[in-house]
């Protein structure tokens, strides 16, 4: 970390800072839950979550946060479980950390934030309120409700009347939402911005964002949005936070001088937030006024041409996405979008040529990778297309989908053992267990090796039970 002198000193104020608040003792009446029952809560809280929010898929905009995520943690160094971060579809800006290092953000946040370092700091803070346990503590009040009623609440306190599953929410709920723990003391926020600014200067990132942020979400709030929950109504005390940071921040007028390159194009990812939180169709309304106030404006393009995309008008993509990528020919977005416009449309020659360009700027793409392991099996090349799928899977577990690719190249090579254990592990997860037995045991007839047999057999062990 190379800062100038003046960063070097608010780094040791910081220190300091934090080293008298660990050091207070603990109150001895609480016995809070081990890391590993953290771990075990949040993982099943957090798919309780995924159940009633709607949590973007789309991997430049996921990818886009994991990496900054990424940068932060490393100068966290918080090694008790893997840090996973999702992007919530909901207008309104907010942003939280569950037990076992689920942060979540809405895109309403990401949205106005304004640079990179100012949704570094954000994600810094939730990050720190994880590393001290701030949740977790606090849910240690909530041990009798179920998971399910836990998820409501949550979803019902961060997110606005009109988020998935909170319409059911009762006024009892969310009080009790505010009273066992969802809102954070102001001395839970005072650790959390200690800790998430170090996380920041570590990474590079510029500290005083943080304050801009919180002025830029107060004004929001108080002008655009009053009386719906926000990051104001769970992270309280944004007045008093804005001048103890301001005190110690704004008094340094220099820049760090070692600021990371951006994760990716902030304004592109808000153009696809847009589209996700407005739809295709307004999508396509909005971008094309634009182009008729400015002309040619490569944005414009762009936001239009993804718009069509995902109205499932792809061809009408193809020559506008050719526009903007004559305008700026070296845009890795444009390029990656204008390649799976291609595939869309069947034209899986011409998608593979472009596709490989976008695999330079978007390496862990899943999406880049999914068409062109589409494409090579399309072409004949089974070694390489099953390299790209076993890459997503590795990437993204979730896409149990790709287990079933995996089959479908394995038969095509004729490797029938592989392909019966994909398809069984495919239509296992899809909770089909009669279809995956059927090809666990095919595959057992077909290997020979003993420790595959008896991995496949626990598998049908599984299926039988």
């Amino acid at each position: 970390m190379s800062y100038r002198p003046v960063f070097r000193c608010i780094g040791l104020i910081l220190a300091f800072c934090l080293f008298v608040i660990t050091c207070l003792p603990a109150a001895p009446s609480m016995a809070y839950m081990s890391v590993e029952e953290e771990r075990e809560l949040g993982d099943k809280l957090a798919k309780e979550l995924q159940q009633k929010l709607e949590i973007i898929d789309d991997p430049l905009i996921k990818g886009y946060v994991i990496e900054i995520g990424r940068r932060l943690l490393k100068e966290a160094r918080d090694r008790r479980f893997p840090y996973r971060f999702y992007v919530v579809k909901e207008k309104e800006p907010n942003a939280f950390a569950i037990p076992g290092g689920h942060i979540f953000i809405t895109s309403g946040l990401i949205r106005l934030v304004a640079e990179e370092d100012e949704l570094a700091g954000v994600i810094g803070h939730e990050i720190a309120h994880s590393v001290l346990r701030h949740i977790a503590k606090a849910m240690e009040r909530a041990k009798r409700i179920s998971l399910a009623t836990l998820a409501a609440i949550i979803a019902g306190a961060f997110l606005s009347k009109d988020a998935k599953g909170t319409g059911a929410l009762t006024a009892s709920a969310m009080a009790m939402a505010q009273s066992l723990m969802l809102k954070y003391t102001r001395e839970n926020e005072v650790e959390a911005d200690q800790k998430g600014t170090m996380y920041m200067m570590g990474a590079g990132y510029d500290p005083r964002a943080m304050v801009t942020f919180l002025k830029r979400i107060y004004r929001w709030q108080r002008f655009t949005s009053p009386n719906v929950p926000t990051y104001l109504s769970t992270h309280p005390g944004v007045d008093f936070r804005i001048t103890y940071l301001s005190d110690i921040f704004l008094s340094a007028s220099e820049s760090p001088s070692s600021h990371p390159p951006p994760a990716g194009d902030l304004k592109k990812i808000q153009m696809r937030l847009f589209i996700e939180e407005r739809g295709a169709v307004a999508g396509i309304d909005y971008f094309s006024s634009l182009l008729r106030e400015r002309p040619g404006d490569t944005d414009a393009l762009y936001g239009l041409g993804i718009s069509y995309i995902i109205a499932g008008r792809a061809k009408k993509a193809i020559p506008i996405l050719s526009a903007a990528l004559k305008a700026s020919p070296a845009d890795g977005y444009i390029i990656r979008d204008l390649g799976i416009a291609y595939f869309r449309t069947r034209q899986i020659a011409r998608g593979l040529q472009v596709l490989q360009k976008a695999l330079k700027f978007f390496p862990n793409d899943t999406a880049v990778l999914y068409y062109l392991a589409q494409g090579y099996q399309e072409e004949g090349e089974w070694d390489r297309s099953l390299s790209l799928y076993r890459r997503v899977l590795e990437l993204d577990p979730q896409k149990v989908e790709i287990y079933y690719n995996l089959g479908v190249v394995y038969n095509l090579r004729g490797s029938a053992g592989p392909a019966h254990e994909n398809f069984g592990l495919y239509f296992k997860k899809k909770g089909k267990k009669d279809v995956a037995l059927f090809h666990f045991r095919k595959a057992w007839e077909y290997y020979q090796d003993r420790d595959k047999k008896r991995q496949l057999q626990e598998l049908i062990n599984e299926c039988e039970r």
